[in-house]
C-alpha cells in the first residue's frame, strides 16, 4: 500500500467539513422522521460514503450508519486488522466488524436502543446488493426500509469550496494525463500506458478510460480489454479520483489533419459551457452535425458521478453551485466527435469551469 495515495490530507479536507456534512443529514433525518440512514459503499458505490466520512473501501464493502446526535458508525466486511488504518484515513466514530453487513447493521440498531419498525432511510436503496437488502427488509420490515437519495441529493449539491478544490486537483491530473500522450501513439495499449504513467505518477488513486479507437467508424467509447490499433482520429475519456473525488474529462484527438467540421462542433461546446454556468441546465441548442447528443452528470448518490440530465430528459434537479460533467457527441461529414468537461452551474449568476 503506498500510503501518501491511501491517507486522509486533513490540510484539504477539514474534520469540520465532514462533522458539517454530517450534522446537516441528521436534521434531514429529524424533518423526514427517519431513525437512521444507511449508506452502503463498494469501490464501484463510493460516493455517499466518501462524502461523509472520508472512507473508500478499496477491495470490500461496507456500510455506514447515520443516528441521530452521534458521529457516523462504520459496518465493514473487512477484517478487524485493517480497523486502524480505517480509522486513520476516515473521520468516524465507531468501526464495527460487520462480515455479513445486514445482520451487523440489525445489531448494532438494537444495541442503540432503535426500535424494530421505526423508519430507516438507505442512501442507494434500489441498487442494494439483494444479500444486504433481503435480510434487512425481511427483519426489519420492508415497508419501515425508505429510500433516502432524494434526501443525500438535496445535501450532495452544491459542492462545496473543499470538494471543489479536490476536483479541480483531479481535473489537472487527468488534463495533464490526456496531453502527455505521444503524438505518433499506435494503439490502445501504449494509450493506457501513458495515461496511466502519468496520472499514478500525480497521485491518482484511480484512472479509468474509455476509447473510441477510430472516429471515421464510430464514436461509441469502450473499455476495451486486448489491443487495439488507433486510426488518424480517436476519442479519449478519462475518469480520475484524487482523495476519493471524481471528475471525467475527454475529447476527440486527430494524429494528423483535423476532421471536418471539429472547429464548429468546439465552438458550439465552449458557448454551452458558458451558458451552463451561467443559466444552469436550461435547454441547449443542438450539436453541430446528425445524430448529436449531450449529458450532465452530477455526483448525487452512491455512485460518483450519474446521470442528471440529457437532451431528451431531466433525471434529477441540479441547483446553482452543482458541480457537474457536461459531455457531447455529433456525428460529423468528416466522422464523429466527443468533448467533455466538468464546470459549477450557475442559476441567474455566473458559474465556472474548473481550471484544472
Amino acid at each position: 500500500m503506498r500510503r501518501g495515495l491511501m491517507s486522509w490530507s486533513r490540510e484539504e479536507l477539514p474534520a469540520s467539513v465532514l462533522d458539517e456534512r454530517v450534522a446537516r443529514l441528521q436534521a434531514g433525518m429529524k424533518q423526514e422522521g427517519l431513525a437512521a440512514v444507511l449508506a452502503y459503499t463498494s469501490f464501484a458505490e463510493p460516493a455517499a460514503v466518501h462524502w461523509l466520512s472520508n472512507f473508500t473501501p478499496y477491495w470490500s464493502e461496507a456500510m455506514l450508519l447515520v443516528l441521530p446526535g452521534e458521529a457516523p458508525i462504520l459496518l465493514a466486511s473487512l477484517t478487524p486488522r485493517v480497523h486502524g488504518w480505517i480509522r486513520e484515513v476516515s473521520h468516524l466514530g465507531e468501526v464495527v466488524s460487520a462480515p455479513r453487513l445486514a445482520q451487523g447493521v440489525l445489531e448494532t440498531l438494537a444495541g442503540k436502543g432503535v426500535q424494530r419498525g421505526s423508519r430507516i432511510g438507505v442512501v442507494g436503496l434500489d441498487s442494494l446488493p439483494a444479500a444486504v437488502a433481503l435480510p434487512l427488509m425481511e427483519t426489519w420490515g420492508a415497508a419501515a426500509i425508505v429510500d433516502a437519495a432524494p434526501l443525500f441529493a438535496s445535501l450532495r449539491q452544491p459542492c462545496g469550496k473543499e470538494a471543489l478544490a479536490l476536483a479541480d486537483r483531479a481535473l489537472g491530473i487527468g488534463l495533464r494525463a490526456a496531453a502527455g500522450v505521444p503524438a505518433d501513439v499506435r494503439n490502445t495499449s501504449e494509450l493506457a500506458a501513458a495515461v496511466e504513467a502519468s496520472a499514478r505518477a500525480a497521485g491518482a488513486e484511480e484512472v479509468l478510460y474509455r476509447v473510441a479507437p477510430d472516429l471515421s467508424r464510430g464514436g461509441a467509447l469502450r473499455r476495451l480489454e486486448g489491443e487495439f490499433p488507433l486510426g488518424p482520429a480517436y476519442a479519449l475519456e478519462l475518469s480520475v479520483a484524487y482523495k476519493g473525488h471524481w471528475i471525467r474529462v475527454g475529447g476527440s484527438h486527430a494524429r494528423e489533419a483535423r476532421p471536418a467540421g471539429w472547429d464548429a462542433a468546439q465552438v458550439w461546446f465552449a458557448d454551452s459551457l458558458s451558458r451552463l454556468a451561467e443559466h444552469g441546465a436550461d435547454e441547449l441548442a443542438a450539436a453541430p452535425g446528425r445524430e448529436s447528443r449531450w449529458t450532465l452528470e452530477s455526483c448525487i448518490g452512491v455512485q460518483p458521478l450519474a446521470l442528471a440530465r440529457t437532451h431528451e430528459q431531466e433525471f434529477a434537479r441540479l441547483p446553482p453551485g452543482s458541480l457537474a460533467v457536461f459531455s457531447a457527441h455529433a456525428a460529423l461529414d468528416g466522422g464523429h466527435w466527443y468533448q467533455s468537461a466538468p464546470l459549477v452551474l450557475g442559476g441567474g449568476q455566473r458559474g465556472q469551469a474548473l481550471r484544472g
